[in-house]
């Protein structure tokens, strides 16, 4: 039987609380500083909207909505239920912090 070394230890470990954080501010940074990605979070805002809803009021074609709010929900800034584009507790934060 083979051991693992520590560096596939290290690879197969969870991430640490430092690098979970790190990534938020990562996710956060894209978010906040794509001018579509703003465009959307406002549009949405506080009580959500359906795609027709927000294609209606910002330009932007299917593809590119698709890719923007993939993004948004993978960063847990967005959710979809029913057909209604939310933002989460974090996308709310997201969305107060955009000028």
């Amino acid at each position: 039987m083979v051991e693992n070394d520590e560096l596939e230890e290290m690879m197969m470990a969870a991430p640490s609380a430092r690098e979970i954080k790190k990534n938020d501010h990562v996710m956060l940074n894209k978010a906040v500083s794509h001018p579509l990605r703003r465009k959307l979070v406002k549009s949405i805002g506080v009580f959500g909207k359906t795609k027709d809803d927000i294609q209606g009021e910002i330009d932007i074609d299917d593809a590119s909505f698709k890719y923007q709010t993939e993004f948004l929900v993978n960063g847990t800034f967005l959710k979809v239920e029913n057909g209604l584009y939310k933002l989460t507790d974090k996308g709310l934060d997201l969305l107060a912090n955009i000028n």
